[in-house]
């Protein structure tokens, strides 16, 4: 099939390399005074023992014209100090289209960087979903390989001159996904590039680092808005490589071991679906729940 260019290849040379430059361990997004929360249009640049369960998806209408409900879980357990092993899975309704599961999909991710003085936090990852793992319905019968880059930057290295900007943070995500076949039933698999960020002003920061918030609730309130996007680079029929993507504004809010987030979907265009949507994240973290055994890497951990 037809390849991309250059820079996708170099990109994905570059995720290979990083890692091994870099040996510190990190909690399981923290850095510096900075938590980056788990976001649900991209990941985090975390890595740490984690379950997302249940992430509800509610689509009203999809580019085909579909209404889709999603209920999906993502556990990830660290093999070593800020690597870990990911697998997610889950349900699917569509209307027309009828009920099924959809193919597993697993991801190995290594948090290679923190500088805490600017929290900067970076981690890259390799992605796989598996091939005919799901109801026939729903499965592809090739496997989707994708290798990801995750960043994330915090403000409070800002001077106090400009204290209610240093709540704010920043992350991003770049990944290509590649389809094991080039073509399926004589149509096309196309490679994509997908990327996406987010903007976040965490109040639990600014509580903790520039002045109290008397408010219990909103003192653990992180304001989010997510944007993500996907474009066929190769592969693709003509005139089929539009941009798709979503605007995700919503809320997260943060207690010491869990976090709940709540966001409305809404599509970019047409071709990105139809109607405004939902997703909302019941997320635990693992290894503040149980630090001296579920919660820690199998090898490396703290004995």
């Amino acid at each position: 099939m037809p390849r991309t260019s250059g820079s996708p290849r170099a990109f994905a040379l570059a995720l290979v390399l990083l890692p091994m430059f870099f040996s510190h361990a990190f909690a399981h997004a923290v850095c510096g005074d900075r938590i980056f929360p788990a976001t649900l249009g991209i990941d985090d640049p975390g890595v740490g023992d984690e379950l997302a369960l249940p992430t509800l998806t509610w689509l009203p209408q999809n580019s085909d014209g579909s209404e889709e409900f999603d209920a999906s879980f993502s556990y990830t357990k660290t093999i070593f100090p800020n690597f870990g092993l990911s697998v997610t899975d889950g349900p699917t309704w569509l209307r027309p289209g009828g009920y099924g599961w959809g193919d597993v999909d697993t991801e190995a991710k290594y948090n290679f960087v923190c500088v805490a003085d600017h929290e900067f936090m970076a981690s890259a990852g390799f992605d796989v979903t598996w091939a005919n793992t799901g109801t026939p319905n729903m499965s592809d019968p090739f496997n989707t390989y994708q290798p990801v880059l995750d960043i994330g930057k915090g403000f409070g290295d800002l001077p106090e001159s400009l204290n209610v900007l240093r709540p704010l943070a920043v992350t991003a995500e770049f990944s290509e996904s590649v389809p094991g076949q080039g073509w399926t039933n004589g149509n096309p698999n196309s490679t994509n590039f997908n990327w996406g960020f987010t903007v976040q002003y965490s109040l639990p920061y600014y509580n903790s680092n520039v002045a109290a918030i008397d408010n219990a609730f909103l003192k653990r309130l992180v304001p989010i808005t997510e944007f993500t996007f996907s474009q066929p680079v190769a592969n693709y029929l003509p005139g089929t490589n539009q941009t798709t993507g979503t605007i995700q504004p919503g809320a997260i809010y943060m207690a010491n071991t869990w976090q709940f987030a709540l966001e409305a979907i809404i599509p970019m265009n047409a071709e990105s679906g139809r109607g405004i949507g939902a997703v909302g994240e019941l997320h635990f973290f693992l290894d503040d729940i149980f630090p001296d055994s579920l919660g820690k890497p199998i090898f490396g951990g703290k004995s």
